[in-house]
C-alpha cells in the first residue's frame, strides 16, 4: 500500500509558506504604489485646495473611539450570551489588549492572547473561539450589509461588480451562523483540533439582533472616517455614503485575504481606488496613508488607556 499523504497538513503548511512570501511582498507593493502616487503627484498634493477643519478631526477621534467601545460591548454581549463570568473591566481589559494581536504576522495571535487571557479567568478556550467566531462573522456580514446600503449611491467605476459579488456573500454568511450549521461546523473542527464540542450556540434571533447592533458599529466607524477626510479635504453631502461604505468594502477585502495582519497593504489598496473616484490620485494616496495611521493609533490608544485602568485596578492582563 501506498504511504497516506496528509492533504490538510500539506495545504496548511502550502498556506503558512504563501502568507511569509506573499504578505510582506503585498505590503511592499501597496506602499510603493501609494508613495509614487503621493510624490509623483507632489505638485498636484500642494496646489490641492486643503481645507483643515479641526472640529471634524474632533469628530473623527470621538466616533473612532466610540466604534471601539461599541466593539468591546459586542463582545461582551456575545460571551454573555455563552454564560460567561467576565465583570466589565475585566472583559474590557481583555479584549482591548488582544486587538492589537491582528498586527502580528500570521493573524493568530488576537486569538490566542484572548483565548489564554479568558483561560486565566477560568473560560473554557472553546467557548472563547466560539466567541470569537460569532464576533468576526458579524462584523464581515454587517460590513457586507453597510456595503449592500451604500453601493447603489456610488458613482461609476469599473470594480463596482465587484462589490456587488462581496455583497451576494452577506447570505451565506447568516447561514453558516444559524444553530444547526454552525453548531455541525464548530464541533468538527473542534474535534479535528483535539478540543471539546461546544456546550451551547447561539438562539438565530440572538444572532439577528447581534447583527444589528454591528451594523451600528459599522456605521459609526464609516462617519468618522468620513470626518477624517473632511477634515483635510472638501467633501460632499453626496460623497459620504462612497466613504462610509467604500471604508467597510475595503476593510472586507483586505479581512478575506486572510494574507497580511489587519489586511495591511490589500486594504489600502482597495481604498486608494474607491477615494480615487471623488479625489485627485495623490491625494486619495494621502489619505489612504493617513487613514491606516489613523486608525492604528487610536487603537494603540485606546487598548494603552484601557490596559493602564485596568493595571491601575489591579486587574492581572
Amino acid at each position: 500500500m501506498g504511504r497516506r499523504v496528509d492533504v490538510s497538513g500539506v495545504s496548511g503548511r502550502a498556506m503558512g509558506i504563501a502568507k511569509k512570501v506573499l504578505a510582506p511582498a503585498l505590503i511592499l507593493v501597496a506602499a510603493t504604489f501609494l508613495g509614487r502616487a503621493v510624490f509623483g503627484g507632489w505638485s498636484e498634493v500642494r496646489e490641492y485646495e486643503w481645507s483643515f477643519d479641526f472640529s471634524y478631526l474632533a469628530l473623527s477621534v470621538v466616533l473612532i473611539f466610540l466604534y471601539y467601545a461599541q466593539q468591546w460591548g459586542g463582545w461582551r454581549l456575545v460571551m454573555h450570551s455563552f454564560g460567561d463570568p467576565l465583570g466589565r473591566s475585566d472583559s474590557a481589559a481583555i479584549w482591548f489588549a488582544s486587538i492589537l494581536g491582528r498586527y502580528v504576522p500570521g493573524n493568530v495571535a488576537m486569538v490566542a492572547g484572548r483565548v489564554g487571557l479568558c483561560q486565566r479567568r477560568g473560560i473554557p478556550a472553546r467557548t472563547t473561539l466560539a466567541s470569537m467566531v460569532y464576533e468576526n462573522a458579524l462584523i464581515l456580514i454587517s460590513a457586507l450589509l453597510i456595503t449592500a446600503a451604500t453601493v447603489p449611491l456610488w458613482p461609476p467605476f469599473e470594480y463596482k461588480n465587484y462589490a456587488l459579488i462581496l455583497v451576494a456573500l452577506a447570505p451565506a454568511g447568516l447561514a453558516l451562523l444559524h444553530p444547526a450549521v454552525f453548531r455541525k461546523a464548530s464541533d468538527a473542527i473542534l474535534r479535528r483540533t483535539g478540543r471539546e464540542p461546544l456546550s451551547a450556540t447561539l438562539p438565530f434571533g440572538r444572532v439577528m439582533a447581534l447583527l444589528v447592533y454591528y451594523v451600528g458599529g459599522w456605521a459609526l466607524l464609516g462617519l468618522a472616517f468620513a470626518a477624517l477626510a473632511a477634515s483635510v479635504a472638501p467633501v460632499e453631502f453626496a460623497e459620504v455614503a462612497l466613504l462610509v461604505g467604500g471604508y467597510a468594502f475595503a476593510w472586507e477585502v483586505g479581512f478575506l485575504s486572510f494574507i497580511t495582519p489587519s489586511g495591511l497593504g490589500v486594504k489600502e489598496g482597495i481604498l486608494f481606488v474607491i477615494l480615487a473616484l471623488v479625489f485627485p490620485a495623490p491625494v486619495a494616496a494621502l489619505l489612504t496613508v493617513l487613514s491606516r495611521l489613523w486608525q492604528t493609533l487610536a487603537e494603540i490608544a485606546a487598548a494603552g488607556a484601557v490596559w493602564a485602568f485596568a493595571k491601575r485596578g489591579g486587574l492581572r492582563i
